[in-house]
């Protein structure tokens, strides 16, 4: 993975992320590799319950984590399955994590992060969207981390009225 794919890989997840409510803390291409399995990115998320319950945050948590590699396929200009490239398994074990608290059965949960990806593709490929991820990829790539109000200030500048 390039660095640009991989800013805009981690800037869709950021933007996502705080456009669904969630409150970004920071963003980087340069994760500390002392931090667990190895990464070349990470986007540090808390998500605030405020009356969700269980499957209404499944289902942002889901947005989110597929959004990241969504964000690099526009970015790339093709489409993949999530499943297809080993650089997003982490974010494959995620989003079926995720999928486990809406679907019961395994294959369902296969056609719904299919389906949710497709969704993603359509949202984040839209102008507005595309601006906010494009901004804050040009920040991870400029200063490699940025903070979480970085990236609220792009959603809200881009996305506000959405």
């Amino acid at each position: 993975m390039n660095e640009a794919s991989l800013s805009y890989h981690e800037a869709g997840h950021a933007v996502m992320a705080a456009w669904l409510g969630a409150e970004v803390l920071y963003v980087t291409i340069e994760p500390d590799k002392d931090d667990g399995p190895r990464r070349d990115g990470d986007a540090a998320i808390r998500w605030h319950h405020h009356g969700m319950n269980s499957r209404q945050l499944a289902e942002k948590e889901l947005m989110a984590v597929l959004a990241g590699p969504v964000a690099e396929m526009i970015y790339e200009q093709e489409t993949k399955s999530i499943r297809s490239r080993p650089a997003w398994a982490g974010d494959y074990a995620i989003a079926r994590q995720m999928s486990q608290v809406l679907v019961a059965n395994d294959a369902l949960r296969h056609k719904m992060i299919d389906a949710v990806t497709q969704q993603l593709f359509s949202i984040l490929s839209k102008d507005n969207f595309w601006q906010a991820i494009s901004e804050v990829a040009d920040l991870l790539e400029a200063h490699e981390t940025i903070e979480g109000d970085q990236v609220t200030d792009c959603v809200d500048r881009w996305l506000g009225s959405e």
